[in-house]
């Protein structure tokens, strides 16, 4: 159950993403929506922009985050099973926001075959077009070079771009040299993601800030 198989793995290496469906038991769910309901009563300004999220770094809830057999192998896919924990944050577009221009998580291009950064986005509400789905461009982390003019505008659209619906429980990892985006949250249906990001260990000391 925590490997992968030679299927999810070429997907990886060749599209850069896998979802992985039904990772979280309904018991972690339960202690997640707990404790992101927690620490977002601390936070004065739920919803104050489209990147808006409480910081889940150091919270035991979360702890699973950074320890799952079946999402390191993944990751481990992508970053040759050099993984360090960047940082955890949370993501909760409010209606009427969300949507970003596709972009990369780092400043410049990187080899194919040296990927620095991947993402884990563990969905825990239901992820759908109408609420803010994550788009991304299957095979960008293989160009090597950076989303330019209309498609780093938010209204941008790759003609290859696939918008990722997903269920409360399962996980998203993709690499973050991977053209992707968030979307518009038009329902105003909660779409709570807790973002995940893991670096080889050169960087693990990094601070660059996400962009």
């Amino acid at each position: 159950m925590d490997s992968l198989s030679p299927t999810e793995r070429r997907q990886l290496e060749l599209q850069g993403w896998l979802l992985l469906p039904g990772v979280l038991p309904a018991n972690e769910l339960a202690a997640m929506h707990a404790a992101w309901e927690r620490l977002a009563a601390t936070l004065p300004n739920e919803g104050a922009n489209t990147n808006w999220g409480p910081d889940l770094t150091s919270d035991p809830a979360f702890a699973l985050c950074r320890t799952h057999p079946r999402v390191l192998a993944a990751l481990g896919v992508l970053l040759d099973d050099d993984l360090h924990v960047r940082w955890l944050h949370g993501r909760s577009p409010p209606r009427g926001h969300g949507r970003q221009g596709l972009h990369v998580d780092w400043s410049s291009p990187t080899p194919p075959e040296r990927q620095i950064l991947a993402n884990a986005f563990w969905v825990l509400d239901d992820m759908a077009r109408d609420n803010g789905a994550t788009r991304l461009v299957p095979g960008s982390h293989r160009w090597a070079r950076m989303p330019r003019g209309q498609y780093a505008q938010p209204q941008g659209h790759h003609p290859e771009e696939r918008v990722l619906e997903a269920r409360a429980g399962d996980v998203l990892v993709f690499s973050s040299h991977l053209w992707h985006a968030g979307a518009c949250n038009e329902s105003g249906r909660r779409r709570r993601v807790v973002l995940a990001q893991f670096c080889r260990r050169e960087l693990a000391s990094m601070n660059e800030e996400y962009r």
